[in-house]
């Protein structure tokens, strides 16, 4: 049997885990039972990235959900009347908490009624079968996969099957998630699924999805890695007048989505989150007339700070450029100042909005991925072990070490320790003492401190070799080379005095 925990440990990123791990003890303090459920199940099955975490619990969410999202949430939605919460982490990471319910739909179109109910049975009332499996996070049966639809057998066969003959006009808002997760997945419904999703659409089941699904499901697409594929599929299926009217007819700026989608990814490798919601619905209703683009948002049920945030974008970005066009001098230091305060979302949509101003693309591209990446890399630990404690002066002497990096002052490691020391006020580290001398083995007769007059230096040491092993007796070194004397020079034959006798004879022959 599969180890899930095991799994979601391993596939989860550091953020997410932490997060799974504050729900789970958090639950279990007030004494709630928790399942992750949904999407996350299906994405750990499947291999694909776990973007959401989705969590029903047998009991009230509210309560908790406030409590985990403290004073730092970016985001906190409650919805009292269906019990459910959805909250963004001051560390980008996405939360759903539900409470485990049966939901009864007396009218197409119409919110359903809620009633709490055990969590196999909240998940037997969900759409597909694929997305209706859970895993316990209570203590007794943490790990467990819980799976009454046979949803496991699906994915292994890559369908999609719907759970209800009349999902589809109980809720509507399933018709375009039946067409995101085939597109996503690359499933294909089954044969009952396909032809209830056909019956659905000749009687315009569509025409009676609720704003608020719309608007969610809206955010679903954006959020996708290939938002494009699904928009193009919605178009297939002439789905995408549910947006608007005119969006069917004069598309979403595709070329320009593409174009963001590149840096979002980029981004996205890099480490970096953020919401990409208002940048997609930027380029899915870029086409449309600006009374259209509202009524759009507003068929979408969005929040005011959300519309406005969405119809802001192009105005902020513009900003943006002004105040990097007016930056003469200042070097890399000035432009991280200038750009640390501006969210990442909108330094990715500049990027991919005005790509052809290079010296703009420039001075964003090195903020993201070359300047503000040395943040994360500075040395507290080389700190602490020069003994500096934590406390004002530590932050300091790291922000002048940050400063000298970006000034591109610090070349190699040794600079590096080098300058760190001279901001901690220590000295310069001794020089290790030189080695001293190997003494002679036993029985070894000292090497001569001389050669012979005239002769070659000698050469360099080689490497010590190992001791021999214990069995085997050292060999006595042999005896220090003599001195080669150079050959005897032969004597020479001294030429013979002439007698002076000799000398008188030949004098008197002359005469």
């Amino acid at each position: 049997m599969p180890d899930y925990i095991f799994m979601l440990e391993s596939r989860l990123s550091p953020e997410q885990l932490k997060a799974l791990n504050r729900v789970q003890q958090a639950a279990q303090d007030a004494g709630l039972n928790v399942y992750l459920v949904g999407g996350a199940v299906r994405d750990l099955m499947t291999g694909s990235p776990i973007r959401d975490l989705d969590f029903t619990l047998e009991g009230n969410p509210l309560r908790l959900a406030r409590r985990l999202a403290g004073d730092d949430a970016q985001r906190l939605d409650l919805n009292e009347r269906r019990q459910t919460a959805e909250l963004v982490l001051a560390d980008g990471v996405r939360l759903s908490l539900e409470a485990a319910r049966n939901e009864f739909f007396r009218q197409p179109g119409k919110p359903p009624e809620v009633r709490p109910a055990p969590v196999m049975e909240d998940l037997r009332r969900r759409d597909f079968s694929v997305n209706a499996m859970g895993i316990s996070l209570t203590p007794g049966s943490r790990g467990l996969l819980l799976d009454p639809t046979n949803g496991l057998a699906d994915l292994e066969s890559r369908e999609l099957r719907l759970l209800h003959n009349y999902s589809f006009l109980h809720d509507p808002v399933r018709l375009l998630r039946l067409v995101r997760f085939a597109t996503r997945l690359g499933f294909r419904p089954e044969a009952r699924t396909k032809e209830l999703f056909e019956t659905a659409l000749a009687r315009d089941y569509q025409d009676y999805i609720l704003p608020e699904a719309l608007g969610r499901e809206a955010e679903e697409i954006a959020r996708e890695e290939n938002s494009i594929a699904g928009l193009k599929a919605l178009a297939e299926r002439e789905l995408l007048a549910v947006f608007h009217p005119h969006l069917q007819k004069r598309k979403p700026d595709y070329d320009g989505l593409a174009k963001w989608q590149k840096y979002r990814q980029l981004a996205e490798a890099a480490g970096y989150r953020f919401d990409p919601v208002a940048a997609a619905f930027y380029y899915l209703r870029r086409r449309l007339k600006s009374a259209a683009q509202k009524r759009l948002l507003r068929n979408l049920a969005l929040k005011k700070d959300q519309i406005k945030q969405a119809l802001g974008l192009e105005r902020e970005a513009k900003k943006i450029l002004k105040l990097l066009a007016r930056q003469r001098t200042g070097g890399p230091r000035q432009t991280y100042a200038l750009l640390t305060p501006v969210p990442v979302g909108l330094l990715v949509f500049v990027l991919a909005e005005y790509s052809h101003k290079q010296k703009i693309q420039s001075k964003i591209y090195n903020y993201l991925f070359k300047y503000r990446p040395l943040r994360g890399r500075l040395p507290v630990r080389e700190l602490q072990l020069m003994g500096v404690p934590p406390g004002p002066k530590f932050d300091q002497i790291l922000e002048k070490y940050f400063e000298a990096q970006l000034d591109g002052k610090l070349r190699g490691r040794a600079d590096q320790l080098r300058f760190l020391r001279k901001l901690a006020g220590l000295p310069k580290p001794k020089p290790a003492p030189a080695p001293k001398p190997k003494k002679p083995a036993k029985g070894a007769k000292p090497a001569p401190l001389g050669g012979a007059e005239g002769a070659a230096p000698p050469a360099a040491a080689a490497p010590a070799k190992p001791p021999a092993a214990a069995a085997k007796p050292a060999a006595a070194a042999p005896p220090p080379a003599q001195p080669v004397k150079p050959p005897a020079k032969k004597p020479q034959p001294k030429p013979r005095a002439k007698s002076k006798e000799k000398s008188r004879a030949k004098k008197k022959r002359r005469r």
